[in-house]
């Protein structure tokens, strides 16, 4: 069995990460955390130039995913990106919420969005969880009342939805119950609509996120995006794909935290002698290095089925169960291995541990990827 990258993919990737590595050290991503935008918009409008939000989507809509490849070589652009911890709304804008209106929009809605999403002319932005943090888009908390002209007005709130102060516009579930539209619908809302309140959060990880909260903001029909009542729907059809790419921003952070303690652990002497020399230490950069690389076969194996349009709803939940405990196990290690002045902010250390917390977190944590197995194993 050959698991080697194709030719392609290879350059794919050695030009990304040449590319971020000259535009994204560290320090723009601390600088970039305590920046009011929380992104560049110069490295924004580099990064669709250079095509990577369309090779997700089709050439009539501004893309370049002409063939099944195509979804890989992102899932490998969003390994580089994850290696340096990339500050960017790629992911809230041209993944989930492109990937929605690719999915749930018509012909008109996708020639209309898609091509300003895939060129870096708007921002779009997902807002999914409730205010318990959990994603409720089969029983939205958020109501939608039909008025009589036919727009809807909109009540509730949203938490921890990214990039929400730069969004165009924001796509969430809403209930309705009216005999028209009944049950959750999906809307495509106005970034700056009124009665739209947005309320900054403090995150661990540092990115940009807020709570909305709507207020009988308005939304006209033709902001209602596909079938009534079939919200639940699109979003679960499209999660398999976000959460392989989330996967592969977890390698990439795995790849850098074993990186950099192997570094570390070659050159911090004690007692005259490399910390690296100790066989306990040896040992723990073993696992590490085990970890990584059961992390990289078993979500590449996901990213590759969903790349060549096969079912990988188990496989992709395994590639999440296994990397969110993985990525996090890495930089305990690499915590412990750095010793105390890997909590400082001196050192990159902890900026991959808060990182490794948060994507265990988004699209469902380990546990429940273990239950979504075992419920296609029928146990």
């Amino acid at each position: 069995m050959d698991f080697k990258l194709a030719d392609e993919t290879v350059l794919v990737k050695n030009s990304a990460r040449q590319y971020l590595k000259e535009k994204c050290p560290s320090s723009v991503v601390r600088e970039m955390i305590k920046d009011e935008t929380g992104f560049s918009r110069k490295m924004w409008k580099e990064m669709a130039q250079l095509g990577w939000p369309g090779m997700l989507y089709e050439e009539q809509y501004g893309g370049s995913a002409e063939s099944t490849g195509s979804f890989f070589d992102f899932f490998i652009i969003c390994e580089e990106t994850g290696r340096v911890l990339l500050p960017s709304p790629l992911f809230c804008s041209a993944v989930l919420s492109g990937l929605l209106l690719d999915t749930a929009g018509n012909a008109d809605v996708k020639k209309a969005l898609l091509p300003a999403i895939v060129e870096g002319q708007k921002i779009f932005t997902t807002a999914l969880l409730n205010e318990q943090g959990r994603s409720d888009h089969h029983d939205p908390a958020v109501q939608a009342r039909r008025n009589a002209d036919g727009s809807y007005a909109l009540s509730g709130t949203r938490i921890l939805v990214p990039y929400a102060h730069v969004a165009d516009a924001i796509l969430l579930c809403a209930q309705t119950q009216t005999p028209e539209a009944k049950g959750p619908c999906l809307f495509l809302v106005d970034g700056k609509t009124p009665g739209r309140t947005l309320t900054p959060l403090e995150t661990m990880s540092g990115g940009k996120s807020f709570a909305v909260t709507y207020d009988g903001a308005r939304v006209g029909p033709e902001g209602l995006l596909g079938e009534p009542g079939r919200a639940g729907h699109y979003v679960d059809s499209v999660l398999p794909r976000v959460t392989a790419l989330r996967c592969g921003e977890m390698l990439g952070g795995m790849q850098r935290t074993v990186e950099m303690t192997v570094n570390y652990v070659k050159e911090r002497k004690q007692f005259g002698a490399p910390l690296g020399s100790l066989q306990a230490v040896q040992h723990h950069c073993a696992d590490m290095a085990t970890w990584l690389e059961s992390s990289r076969l078993i979500a590449y194996q996901a990213a590759s089925l969903i790349g060549d349009g096969m079912p990988a709803e188990k496989e992709t939940a395994m590639a999440k169960a296994w990397c969110s405990d993985a990525y996090k196990k890495c930089t305990w290690i690499g915590h412990q291995l750095h010793g105390g002045i890997g909590f400082t902010e001196e050192f990159d250390m902890h900026l991959y541990y808060k990182h490794a917390k948060e994507c265990e977190l988004l699209f469902g944590d380990a546990r429940f990827h273990r239950s979504r197995v075992a419920d296609a194993l029928n146990i």
